[in-house]
């Protein structure tokens, strides 16, 4: 797998939504098979939306000089929604919602088999500009359609690490492992944004830098 894909994969793995969720499965009964089942879900959905983007872009990519223009496009594209999300992370909503006491609705809704699977695709269905690059540099490899689709798993475990670390903990020992992820939770709370921030600004730069390479 290039060591491009990797870089790309860590930076796309920070998602604190997905580990909140995770945490919420943890509570209620059937936890290890709400859990795996929201894992399962994300997996194949971004499994599939990275398969597809990988025929796209070999669709695209007719002619040597076509390849470079509509990759450096993608990469320019993809950076410059960074940085403007980081712009906007570093500027919290002035109100912030009042925190409900007791299960919130989305707990509730956590207990359906069905809609956890429902869940996990809707967390993973949109592409983030990350994820594009992260495909796209798959791509670039200009490998056979077999080793590009290996490449695609590899870069997905470690997309994913988030909630695979706690659906292995949540399956091995749910009782410790959700005092555990709790807390991991709330420091995700506290500098989530900061985090993001940081994140998105630097995965941006990267980005741009790549499509300036890839354009000149």
């Amino acid at each position: 797998m290039p060591s491009e894909a990797v870089s790309l994969a860590l930076a796309a793995s920070i998602y604190p939504p997905a580990v909140a969720t995770v945490i919420a499965l943890g509570r209620g009964p059937d936890v290890r098979l709400r859990v795996f089942l929201l894992v399962a879900a994300a997996f194949l959905t971004v499994l599939i939306t990275g398969a597809l983007m990988l025929f796209l872009f070999e669709e695209l990519g007719t002619t040597s000089r076509q390849q470079r223009t509509v990759s450096s496009a993608l990469y320019l594209l993809g950076g410059v929604v960074l940085l403007w999300l980081a712009s906007r992370l570093r500027h919290p909503a002035v109100l912030e919602p009042k925190k409900q006491a007791g299960p919130t609705r989305t707990d509730r809704y956590l207990q359906s088999r069905r809609l956890v699977l429902l869940l996990g695709v809707i967390l993973y269905i949109v592409p983030s500009p990350i994820y594009v690059g992260l495909v796209k540099s798959i791509a670039d490899t200009q490998a056979s359609t077999p080793q590009q689709l290996i490449y695609l798993v590899e870069a997905l475990l470690i997309m994913l690490w988030m909630i695979e670390i706690p659906m292995l903990m949540l399956l091995t020992y749910p009782v410790g492992a959700s005092s555990a992820l709790q807390s991991i939770n709330r420091w995700f709370a506290r500098n989530g944004r900061s985090v993001g921030t940081l994140v998105a600004a630097a995965a941006g730069a990267y980005l741009i830098g790549v499509g300036l390479v890839e354009l000149l």
